[in-house]
């Protein structure tokens, strides 16, 4: 949970100055986090677009995108396990952390899916 508080600390700085962000000065960590903040599209595209980039060359790279994206993900479940043993939960959170959660998943998926797309290509 404190990692979450931390991203969105993180992320609200990112889009209060989304016009002047050099992403490829951001870590891998925060370029994801950015491209789960609804908002701002263009931040949202370009860090995604980033991280393909980043990861189509670098194997090592890769797997690190990979892993943050699956912590975030276990993190959220774990989030989401805690509101189901809570009655009293808000439905308009939970409704929001489940949409994070796929949103993670999508970006992962689609993340894996451009990698591909660039390793098929290579292999022509």
């Amino acid at each position: 949970m404190t990692t979450l508080m931390e991203s969105k600390t993180l992320n609200d700085c990112i889009l209060a100055y989304s016009e002047n962000i050099v992403f490829e000065k951001l870590t891998a960590q925060e370029l994801i986090e950015l491209a789960l903040k609804p908002g701002n599209d263009l931040a949202i595209t370009s860090s995604r677009q980033e991280l393909v980039t980043r990861g189509k060359d670098n194997i090592q790279l890769r797997i690190a995108i990979k892993k943050s994206c699956k912590t975030v993900i276990s993190d959220l479940e774990m989030v989401l396990k805690r509101f189901d043993f809570e009655n009293n939960t808000d439905k308009k959170t939970v409704k929001s952390y489940k949409n994070q959660f796929l949103n993670v998943i999508s970006l992962l998926d689609k993340l894996q899916l451009e990698w591909q797309k660039h390793d098929l290509a290579l292999k022509r």
